[in-house]
Order: structure tokens, then C-alpha cells, then sequence
């Protein structure tokens, strides 16, 4: 448990560190492209742009792994896979996210009076963009299904028993495997042959106390 804790957090950090210097790459290309066009000084404007991603695109990734780490880890309770949940898991994780960063963001750039349309305009912007790149993923994902039948019937088929599992996880039912259900079986057996044997040593015994007393009645 301990292992993948560590491994979870060593992936997180890598997403974090790639993340940021990705968004900050990106932020300083488009302040360079304005300054070209406003015909300012362009080092500074990719200086800031770039400080400005690498700071929205830090604070975003911190809180989407965050988020996506807390709905994953009630999966195992349910019997789901990660695999199973993963868009429904990644679309809420970045629209909370990205809701989170433009308001904070909004609030130490414009003030308080900003936090609700920054929260709702980049809350939006990201939950628009996980949506878009979800179903990008899905439709790739169908394409190599299509491709390969075999492998659709395997991987439905594993997802129906797991949520069958996830569900009598959490049902007041008792699970038994085959092995259980047999020794309990042989048990219930054993225990009826028991009762029956007590049920036949007592009639006899009442038709030999029968006898002998139909026997005394007699002699006297």
C-alpha cells in the first residue's frame, strides 16, 4: 500500500513539473507573438506571459491531481477500476479545478470583486477543454475497438463483472466462493444426518418402552 502511495506521488509530481513547464513554454510563445504585434519589447512579454502560465498551469495541475486523487481512491470500494471511472473522474476533477485556480488567481490579480467570474469563466474554459480531449480519447479508443472485435467482447466483459463485484461490495449480502459453499453444504448434510439418526433412536427407544409396558400389563 505503502509503494503505491509513493509511486502515485512520484507520478504526480512528474505531471506537476511537465504540466508547468509546458503551460509556461506556451504562455511565453503567445506574450512574445504580442508583443511582436503590439510592437513592444518581446522579452519582456514572454518573461510575462510565461510567468503567468507556468503559475496558472502549476496551481491548475496541483489541485486537478489532487481532486482526481481523492475520486480514484473510493474505486477499490466499488470494485471499479480506474480505467472504468476515468472520464467522468477527469472531467469533474479539472472543472473544480480550473473553477479553484481563476478564482484564487482572479482574487490576488483583479480582487475579490473578480473571484465569481474568474471562477466561472476558467471553471468553464477547463471543464470545455477536459470534455473536448475526453471525447478525442474516446473516439481513438473506438477506432482501435473496431479494429480489433475480440479484444471489445474482453474488455466488456471485464467491466460487467467488475461492476457486479463493486456492487455486492457494498450490498448487506455475504459472498461465498465455491469452495466455502461446499464445506458449508457438507456441514448442513452432516447436521441433518445427525437429527435424523436422533429422531430414529428415539422412536425405537418409544416402541421398546411401548412394548415393554404392553408386556407388563399383560403379566399382571
Amino acid at each position: 500500500m505503502a509503494d503505491s502511495w509513493n509511486n502515485a506521488d512520484k507520478e504526480v509530481g512528474k505531471d506537476l513539473v511537465k504540466g508547468t513547464l509546458i503551460a509556461g513554454a506556451m504562455g511565453a510563445t503567445v506574450g512574445a507573438a504580442l508583443g511582436i504585434m503590439r510592437q513592444q519589447p518581446v522579452p519582456s512579454y514572454a518573461f510575462s506571459g510565461g510567468l503567468n502560465a507556468s503559475l496558472f498551469g502549476m496551481t491548475f495541475i496541483a489541485f486537478r491531481e489532487s481532486f482526481l486523487r481523492f475520486q480514484r481512491s473510493k474505486n477499490p470500494y466499488f470494485g471499479l477500476k480506474d480505467s472504468q471511472t476515468q472520464a467522468v473522474d477527469e472531467l469533474w476533477s479539472s472543472t473544480v479545478a480550473g473553477a479553484f485556480t481563476g478564482g484564487i488567481l482572479s482574487a490576488l490579480a483583479r480582487g475579490p470583486k473578480a473571484v465569481p467570474s474568474g471562477t466561472f469563466m476558467f471553471g468553464a474554459m477547463a471543464c470545455g477543454g477536459q470534455w473536448i480531449y475526453s471525447k478525442a480519447s474516446r473516439y481513438r479508443q473506438n477506432q482501435i475497438l473496431a479494429a480489433n472485435p475480440d479484444l471489445e467482447s474482453t474488455l466488456q466483459k471485464k467491466n460487467k463483472n467488475a461492476i457486479g463485484n463493486g456492487i455486492l461490495n457494498v450490498l448487506p449480502v455475504h459472498r461465498t466462493e465455491v469452495d466455502d459453499y461446499e464445506t458449508r453444504l457438507r456441514n448442513k448434510l452432516h447436521n441433518i444426518e445427525l437429527e435424523q439418526k436422533m429422531l430414529e433412536e428415539e422412536v425405537l427407544r418409544r416402541k421398546q418402552a411401548a412394548t415393554q409396558e404392553a408386556v407388563d400389563s399383560k403379566t399382571i
